[in-house]
């Protein structure tokens, strides 16, 4: 069943302007200058995906033994995700690891745990045993983008590393594996980044709901973020909750848009093109690992407006974010809200 995107071009070229005084001048001024226009965008927009009844959450295409020709000419290249079924069944990975295997090998790892779902940007330290002791005895820890790699290149051998880089694009500036370890029910909300990404659910199961990134005026997203954008609170009830949704209020417009569905089980590899928007909820305890890669010029054909900011109007700069990408993700979260600072000079 093929997703319909409910979003016109030159629609997209309106709310691009709002993004972009989002960006510079923050919401609230840029709210304050455009408020009658984004009523009237939003009223218009309403009226036309009524008109284009209510969306359907789709299930991803499942395939077994997708050849490489096939992933990049059906998928690739159309961007469009796909679970590729059991591909990564013979890793070491899905032979070895557990919470256990984490805790024996690497439990004394000084992790940092950057709240990027808050606006403050809370952070903790802890070890990765303190961690997985907090998660089978079920605080509701998520850490997400383990920088595992940078931390033990070893682990390299646990993937099959030539098959990975088959499927990259050309023309690549950066990779990045990072592990993300849940309790079940742990739950991500709305987001999107800029990178293409191999995700492998290595233990435990994993359920996705993603949509395409022309319905971003759905979303609405935060501005000024670099390399990963979230959706705004926009209730007393948090963030929009695909895996739980009430269609009233801000959040009425998702009541018109196809979604696609995804539920990993250990061995599947999801490809997930750049900018989609996803959320992620965990069910039972979870391992999964992000393989990801930045292919300009192919983000750019996804989505020209985030492909610009990020290049050349991000916060922080791109050549700091992915400086701090390299050791982890979180840093710049901790960066992006004044707290990075602080946290160096503590360590």
């Amino acid at each position: 069943m093929k997703m319909d995107i409910k979003i016109s071009n030159s629609q997209l070229r309106k709310y691009a302007k709002f993004q972009i005084l989002d960006h510079f001048l923050g919401r609230e001024k840029a709210y304050n200058l455009t408020l009658n226009s984004r009523r009237k965008f939003y009223t218009n927009l309403e009226n036309s995906l009524k008109e284009k009844g209510e969306g359907r959450l789709i299930p991803v295409e499942r395939r077994k033994n997708l050849s490489l020709k096939d992933f990049k000419s059906e998928y690739v290249d159309k961007m469009i995700p796909v679970i590729l079924e059991g591909a990564a069944n013979e890793w070491n990975c899905l032979k070895e690891w557990s919470f256990d295997y984490f805790k024996d090998l690497h439990g004394e790892d000084k992790i940092v745990m950057a709240d990027q779902l808050k606006m403050e940007n809370q952070y903790e330290t802890m070890t990765l045993a303190e961690l997985i002791d907090g998660i089978s005895k079920g605080t509701g820890k998520y850490y997400r983008f383990y920088p595992l790699l940078d931390k033990h290149p070893e682990h390299i051998l646990d993937f099959d590393y030539k098959w990975l880089r088959e499927r990259r694009n050309p023309l690549t500036a950066f990779e990045a594996f990072q592990v993300f370890m849940g309790g079940d029910n742990t739950i991500t909300p709305i987001h999107n980044a800029n990178q293409c990404n191999l995700f492998t659910q290595v233990y435990g199961e994993k359920k996705w709901v993603l949509y395409h990134p022309k319905h971003t005026p759905i979303v609405d997203p935060n501005p000024v973020r670099n390399v990963y954008r979230d959706g705004p609170i926009k209730s007393e009830e948090g963030q929009f909750d695909p895996f739980n949704p009430d269609f009233s209020g801000p959040y009425k417009l998702y009541k018109y848009i196809d979604g696609l569905t995804v539920h990993l089980k250990p061995g599947d590899v999801l490809w997930n093109p750049p900018f989609y928007w996803h959320s992620v909820k965990n069910v039972g305890n979870s391992i999964g690992v992000g393989y990801r890669w930045l292919p300009p010029l192919y983000c750019f054909k996804n989505s020209p407006l985030y492909s610009f900011l990020d290049t050349f109007a991000s916060n922080p700069p791109i050549w700091k974010s992915y400086k701090l990408y390299k050791q982890d993700i979180n840093l710049i979260h901790m960066a992006e809200h004044g707290q990075l600072k602080d946290y160096m000079s503590s360590k």
